[in-house]
């Protein structure tokens, strides 16, 4: 949130500079500007601005809880996998479950610190290529065993899947023609006041000042949430949290009963 303040602080006093700039002219000084060009003015300018300040701040809203959802569905098919894997021979469903276990970790430890640099991690990627090479290895025999490696690898399917999905939500940004035209727009809002005959006294300014605040505030919104990985609003590795606590709840079941996962 420090970032948000200093933007506000900034966009405050850049408001008093304009201010002080433009409100000088004769114009100004006379108050010679009617009220229906004020009018025209405040609400083209105004509405301009909102235009693409909703714009931005709806699309990286939609990109944050969009990327968030994926980790979710992932996580999910990593549960089932592990569960799924339960109804492999001994030594094949210990083997792949650590592999599962393995991934799960790498993306939380070391994945997630790359996401923040826009990339991902090849650990990973080689984390869950071991799982399936582990999954292809198991030597089924019976019909129930053959029919959980073809669940675990249709889990495993979905869980590739979900990765690429969260992978892409790396490099998901608003748009540059909204940026643009959001900037565009807070310089529009806070020079139009004194160009069109605002005076230049206190109380003039400080409410120029105000509207620079916040129109500051509603710019670095937008910058602070972009990037669901590497902005300052990122998300955490939570789900996959959640798919260790959920796989130790698997082991730990005595009777094989537990409720599917998630």
């Amino acid at each position: 949130m420090l970032i948000v303040a200093l933007a506000a602080v900034a966009g405050a006093a850049l408001a008093l500079v304009i201010g002080l700039l433009l409100g000088q002219t004769k114009r100004a000084r006379e108050g010679s500007t009617t009220p229906q060009a004020l009018s025209f003015a405040g609400a083209a300018i105004l509405g301009f601005f909102a235009l693409f300040l909703g714009f931005s701040i709806a699309g990286t809203w939609q990109q944050l809880n969009s990327a968030r959802q994926h980790t979710y569905e992932e996580s999910r098919a990593l549960a089932e996998a592990y569960w799924n894997a339960g109804s492999l021979p001994a030594a094949d469903r210990a083997a792949v479950r650590e592999r599962l276990r393995n991934y799960t970790k790498v993306v939380i430890d070391d994945e997630w610190a790359a996401m923040q640099h826009d990339t991902g991690s090849q650990a990973a990627w080689l984390a869950i290529d071991q799982v399936r090479a582990a999954v292809d290895r198991a030597a089924v025999q019976t019909t129930a065993e053959t029919s959980a490696r073809t669940d675990v690898l249709r889990s495993l399917s979905d869980v590739n899947a979900k990765r690429n999905a969260r992978l892409g939500d790396i490099r998901a940004s608003v748009p540059v023609v909204a940026i643009g035209g959001l900037l565009v727009g807070a310089v529009f809002v806070l020079a139009t006041p004194s160009v069109i005959g605002l005076t230049a006294n206190t109380r003039n300014l400080m409410l120029m000042c105000f509207v620079g605040a916040s129109v500051a505030f509603g710019v670095s919104m937008v910058a602070v949430m972009s990037g669901p990985f590497s902005g300052a609003v990122r998300i955490q590795p939570t789900a996959f949290q959640l798919a260790l606590e959920r796989y130790d709840q698997i082991d730990t079941d005595a009777g094989g009963s537990a409720l599917p996962p998630f």
